[in-house]
């Protein structure tokens, strides 16, 4: 019988990754396991432990690992392509590997690995061959991203750099991969408070960036959102409205989308609104954040509560007290949690919800909040809570128990703030009116 040909062992061989793929659709795991682990025994034996088709198989493998939560088998088989690459590859394919290996070890928390492998693709790679040229650059993008990631600004900037003077060999005309450079080494001038020389890179970058062709990311949007509170600090407020908006198409609409990271850039975009005097928008913006923070997070997280908090200080000034006593009422039951331990907000949530329910004229509720909110009291002695049962009492017309805590109220503003303070005025004015009232 004869010898099977080189045709048919390859088929042979995508069918054993075929079934493979079968079965993971299926969730079948074991049996892509055994699938996988029969392809690879196949493609050592016909095709070699260095050929390029068990370079396929161990990625195959490496994807399998990764999607059953076996970091310790990914890894080994990323590094195994390295090193079949380095045995009979050429210096592009070694360097693609060690892209994969890097990811993988900032996946699993392993930063300086990560950043060896970086600067070991870079340091194969001869810029004055044009294949090299050609994976250089893009290491170099990567490692200043990863640099970028770990706050390490400065040195992000120096490979950014070098990355750009690289592609000044290309032709001049823009290209995605020059113009990503651009939003990288923007990130990192933004992160450096060097706004004023990031903003005409990516003004350079955004026609490329921004065009449908082109696949929006969340590493795109992390820097049109810096962009926007640069100019939103300048006090260049429409054109920081226009970076916020790029920054949401390009976070929401990346192959994976940050939740987080989106939640941030519409809370920053509803601090622009306001600025702005679009009062509505920032409340939709705000509630949008609070949704996507709540994916994942729970209630009592930092951030929920701070959007939240961000949300009542739109609706109270603008007299939306039922509005506002919905959202109170939900960061209040958020704190009751047994992780919070913040007393101080604690104070601040139940004190803004009894100022509300005065308002609405719920005068049992707030009475309740607010006495509780006596109990988390600060270094302030609680003077904001007491100055709101006084505001409480007057509302309700009981003139004496208004004029004791206002009394109790002003001696604490001017004893740990000044009588300078604003809340001081309010109070001596409504003390004032009760006593002409009540003469």
């Amino acid at each position: 019988m004869s010898k099977p040909s080189r045709d048919e062992l390859l088929n042979e061989l995508e069918e054993h990754l075929a079934e493979a793929r079968r079965h993971r659709d299926a969730d079948r795991n074991e049996n892509a396991r055994a699938a996988l682990t029969q392809a690879l025994s196949f493609a050592e034996k016909h095709f070699g432990e260095v050929s390029p088709q068990a370079d396929k198989v161990c990625f195959a493998l490496a994807a399998f690992h990764y999607s059953v939560s076996e970091p310790e088998a990914e890894m080994a088989c990323l590094e195994r392509r390295v090193r079949i690459r380095k045995a009979d590859a050429a210096i592009p394919q070694v360097v693609e590997a060690l892209w994969d290996v890097a990811r993988c070890h900032g996946t699993q928390s392993r930063p300086q690995d990560a950043e060896d492998a970086y600067r070991e693709a870079a340091s194969i790679c001869d810029p004055e061959v044009p294949q090299h040229l050609e994976v250089l650059v893009p290491t170099l993008r990567r490692l200043g991203s990863f640099l970028n990631d770990a706050e390490r600004y400065a040195e992000a900037e120096k490979e950014l750099r070098a990355a750009l003077e690289l592609c000044r060999k290309d032709p001049p005309a823009p290209t995605v991969e020059s113009a990503g450079i651009l939003m990288c080494l923007s990130e990192s001038l933004l992160c450096l408070r060097r706004g004023a020389e990031a903003e005409p890179l990516i003004r350079a970058a955004a026609p490329v960036i921004t065009h449908r062709s082109v696949r929006p990311t969340t590493s795109h949007g992390r820097t049109f959102y810096y962009l926007g509170n640069f100019l939103q600090h300048e006090g260049r407020h429409a054109e920081a409205e226009r970076a916020y908006l790029q920054a949401i198409i390009q976070t929401r609409e990346a192959e994976r989308i940050n939740y987080r990271n989106l939640a941030y850039v519409l809370q920053a975009a509803a601090a622009n609104d306001l600025r702005l005097d679009r009062r509505d928008r920032a409340e939709r913006r705000l509630r949008n954040a609070a949704d996507h923070l709540l994916r994942k997070g729970e209630p009592h997280d930092s951030d929920v509560l701070s959007v939240r908090q961000d949300l009542v200080n739109v609706l109270v000034p603008d007299k939306a007290y039922a509005k506002a006593e919905t959202v109170l009422q939900a960061m209040v039951e958020a704190v009751d949690h047994p992780d919070f331990t913040d007393e101080s907000a604690r104070e601040r949530f139940l004190n803004n919800l009894g100022f509300v329910q005065v308002h609405l004229e719920e005068f049992p509720k707030a009475e309740a909040n607010l006495r509780r909110a006596l109990l988390s009291a600060g270094a302030d002695e609680g003077c904001f809570v007491l100055k709101n049962l006084g505001l409480m009492y007057q509302k309700m017309g009981y003139v004496r128990e208004a004029v004791s805590e206002y009394r109790k109220a002003l001696v604490l503003f001017e004893k740990h703030h000044s009588k300078d303070h604003p809340m001081v005025g309010f109070i001596q004015q409504s003390l004032a009116e009760l006593e002409a009232a009540d003469a």
